[in-house]
């Protein structure tokens, strides 16, 4: 299974935006590589056009979320779109 599989994938960046300013798409997001979860909730960073954007994305349990935080501290600097293209280890 691909992280593009995951059920709600992608997240949208969450937070306010100024008049005229638009959501980055996932080609534009760029993975800062740090990830916090809690419970089966993960949080990450992308950044783009000198800002940052906050992702949180509910997994479908603590496991998931633990492996898919590790994804994204592994893949710093890739775009949210390549992230889902990564494969998600079996247990």
């Amino acid at each position: 299974m691909k992280v593009k599989d995951l059920e709600g994938w992608p997240p949208r960046p969450s937070g306010a935006y100024e008049d005229g300013e638009t959501a980055p798409t996932t080609q534009q997001a760029i993975l800062t590589g740090a990830a916090t979860e809690h419970r089966n909730w993960v949080t990450f960073t992308c950044s783009f056009g000198g800002k940052n954007h906050t992702y949180d994305f509910e997994a479908p349990d603590k496991a998931f979320a633990l492996q898919l935080k590790e994804i994204v501290q592994e893949n710093g600097g890739k775009s949210l779109s390549e992230l889902g293209n990564i494969e998600i280890p079996a247990d």
